[in-house]
């Protein structure tokens, strides 16, 4: 009878067989987002996370091989957030801007975790480049604005772009001030105006004005 009624303890607790029930890897990676919003700057540890998601570390183990391997799959998930979810206040605009916008976005509604993987170092600075630069060809590839097709170039452009663009943001983002949206568009189209003026191929009959109107037939003036 104590055994039993301790069992039905537990699961009103949330531990024992209900608890197994809820650690999934979605919910694992969004105890990794949590505990790095609330502790920017603490290591990461399979069993700080563990004990934030008031579990053991069984279950991580279980769903990543290591702690490299479960930060690497939250960032792959943030990714998917950043990039992957339907934004339709800027559907018109050229790829190449709204890829960037796409991290204004994110950062609107995330801060502390924009600032925490972009800015932070929390072991993943390298990955981070790798998943960005993925989806970079993927909008550059759709892009009317962007010129260049060097790999090499392609790379040291986002490379560049990933610095200065993770600034900018924060830059607009703070303090919950999230009204800049127009600006932080013309920002960006000044950015890669600068930068593609100075690419291979592109003369000064694609200047201000004709990027401009390539990229921007959708924003209010």
């Amino acid at each position: 009878m104590r055994r039993t009624s301790a069992r039905i303890g537990d699961v009103q607790k949330g531990r024992g067989i209900m608890r197994k029930a809820t650690i999934t890897k979605k919910y694992l990676i969004n105890c990794l987002k949590k505990y790095l919003v609330e502790y920017l700057y603490r290591p990461l540890t399979v069993r700080d996370i563990a004990n934030y998601a008031r579990t053991s570390t069984q279950p991580i183990y279980l769903n990543f091989s290591n702690m490299q391997n479960f930060k690497q799959a939250m960032v792959e998930d943030v990714f998917r957030d950043i990039h992957e979810a339907k934004k339709e206040s800027v559907a018109t605009l050229d790829p190449l801007y709204s890829f960037w916008h796409d991290y204004y976005v994110f950062a609107s509604r995330n801060r502390a975790l924009f600032f925490a993987l972009f800015l932070n170092d929390i072991g993943c600075g390298p990955y981070i480049k790798e998943r960005s630069f993925a989806y970079f060809q993927e909008a550059i590839a759709e892009s009317a604005v962007f010129q260049c097709a060097q790999e090499n170039d392609l790379r040291k452009y986002h490379e560049e772009a990933l610095i200065f663009f993770s600034g900018l943001v924060l830059l607009f983002i703070r303090e919950g001030c999230t009204d800049g949206n127009k600006d932080f568009i013309k920002d960006t189209m000044e950015y890669w105006e600068r930068m593609l003026k100075k690419a291979k191929g592109v003369t000064r009959d694609h200047g201000r004005q004709g990027l401009l109107e390539v990229g921007t037939f959708a924003v209010e003036e």
